[in-house]
């Protein structure tokens, strides 16, 4: 018998909240689907997928019914529930509950009773399959890295039900291409796989399906050409705001002189020489563990560097955590207020700019939330909202358009524009993401094994993103 996912007529809201996040959803999925769910942030994508592998249903009232081969899944324990279905959050860190790769890999296989012979096995291939080295701490991955191991994981458990939340989140190019390929040889096997996704043009050619979510209910169910023709209108349509004002950089801002930084004795950033100028809008690219991130936080002055030199050009009777804004990869990390408002406050140079930039950043109709209610890319356009209302000189901001719809990333765009325009701000952005790659990249800085292997302007983005998607034109076709 093919497997058969059923939800039927599923409500779901949270006990913090009065309205209903789903409504009325009902679907049909089966064995050999690779599905994609899409839609705006907080649309309630990730609530979906967290009531169909029963993680959120003591948070809140859920009604309806899911069935899996016709056994109902609603009210079974989480435990039993993950033996046939597997889950990767968005929240990678938050995920890893190990010390190394490979007894991260093993947690969810030894907890299914499978014997060491085929752990281990699983562990090989899963290691070979995402790049992943067994014997590494995982407290020294990257964001990409953290990325593919609790997917490496899932996927091990060998379930023939996967939810994947956000999974090309972290991603370079080449994790991308490898783990899109995995997922869809798994369905072309009999599995159902489903992804909550906002990166659609890459994601699409390999799905099967596309589901879209607005406001709780399912508005578009369509099959891969119609989906793929819906979202080649969508992109056309969308108009990704560059975010630059043709400012002309002036005096240096920071200078790094043969720096090289790591963790413990291992180097990551290697013998780097960079000159950063006011006003400069800069995006840094690379691959997952490049030291994309390992360089923001040398910049930020969280990791002092081992060898050689970081200088400052910035006010000395400020302190450099005023100066310089650091967004985090995981905004879980810098949201500790208990509503949207007084988190854009707390440290806002005054409440006047405070209430600008939550117009800006559209954050008007959130002001009363708290911000571990929202979605993944609600908390991002808070966090780097936050750290804006602070009237940083320099802003560092790490893979900022995660988890972020269309309408999402031109909001940001559009404000940290303005507010360039109007402060001589200068950014620097790490991202995979092309739309802000494209709207960010008037100067572009490619990392290759913690080195500087180009340092040039826009022209260097064609070259990066067609060079890590050499298997596109193919899918497609």
């Amino acid at each position: 018998m093919a497997l058969q996912l059923t939800i039927s007529h599923l409500r779901f809201r949270y006990a913090t909240a009065s309205e209903w996040v789903l409504q009325d959803v009902s679907l049909d999925l089966r064995g050999g689907e690779f599905v994609v769910i899409a839609g705006t942030s907080g649309a309630g994508k990730s609530t979906l997928l967290n009531c169909v592998n029963g993680s959120v249903v003591v948070y809140g009232e859920m009604h309806g019914q899911i069935a899996l081969n016709g056994v109902a899944l609603t009210g079974q324990p989480v435990a039993q529930i993950a033996r046939s279905i597997s889950t990767v959050a968005q929240d990678a860190e938050g995920q890893i509950v190990t010390l190394r790769v490979e007894d991260e890999i093993a947690f969810g296989c030894e907890n299914l009773g499978f014997t060491p012979e085929a752990i281990q096995q699983r562990i090989t291939r899963s290691c070979a399959l995402l790049d992943l080295n067994p014997d590494q701490a995982t407290s020294t991955l990257s964001g990409g890295g953290q990325q593919r191991l609790i997917t490496a994981a899932a996927l091990a458990m060998g379930t023939h039900v996967i939810l994947l939340d956000e999974p090309l989140a972290n991603l370079d190019a080449v994790g991308t291409a490898r783990l899109l390929d995995t997922l869809r040889d798994l369905a072309s096997h009999g599995a159902l796989v489903i992804v909550a996704e906002h990166r659609l043009d890459i994601i699409l050619p390999y799905a099967t399906r596309l589901i879209w979510i607005e406001d709780g209910r399912v508005t578009l169910d369509l099959p891969h050409d119609e989906a793929l023709h819906y979202v080649e209108r969508l992109i056309r349509h969308t108009n990704i705001v560059s975010a630059s004002n043709r400012h002309i950089p002036s005096d240096i801002a920071i200078e790094l002189d043969s720096v090289s930084a790591g963790y413990a004795a291992v180097p990551v950033l290697r013998d780097i020489t960079l000159t950063v100028r006011q006003g400069e809008q800069i995006v840094v690219l690379g691959e997952n563990g490049c030291g994309k991130t390992t360089l923001l936080r040398v910049i930020a002055g969280l990791l002092k560097p081992q060898q050689g030199q970081l200088r400052y050009s910035l006010d000395r009777h400020r302190p450099l955590l005023r100066q310089i804004g650091y967004v985090f990869q995981n905004p879980n990390s810098q949201l500790f207020m208990d509503s949207v408002r007084s988190e854009i406050a707390v440290q806002a140079e005054s409440p006047a700019l405070a209430e600008e930039v939550m117009e800006r950043f559209g954050l008007m109709p959130l002001a009363g939330r708290h911000p571990h209610a929202l979605s993944t890319g609600q908390k991002r356009l808070v966090a780097v909202a936050a750290m804006v209302a602070m009237r940083p000189d320099i802003l560092l901001l790490d893979e900022p358009s995660v988890g972020q719809d269309a309408g999402g990333v031109e909001r940001m765009l559009a404000a940290l524009g303005a507010l360039r325009q109007q402060w001589g701000l200068t950014l620097i952005v790490v991202t995979h993401d092309w739309r802000c790659a494209s709207a960010f990249g008037e100067r572009v800085i490619w990392i290759e094994k913690g080195a500087i292997h180009r340092d040039g302007n826009a022209s260097v983005l064609p070259d990066y993103f067609l060079r890590a998607y050499p298997c596109r034109d193919e899918v497609n076709r």
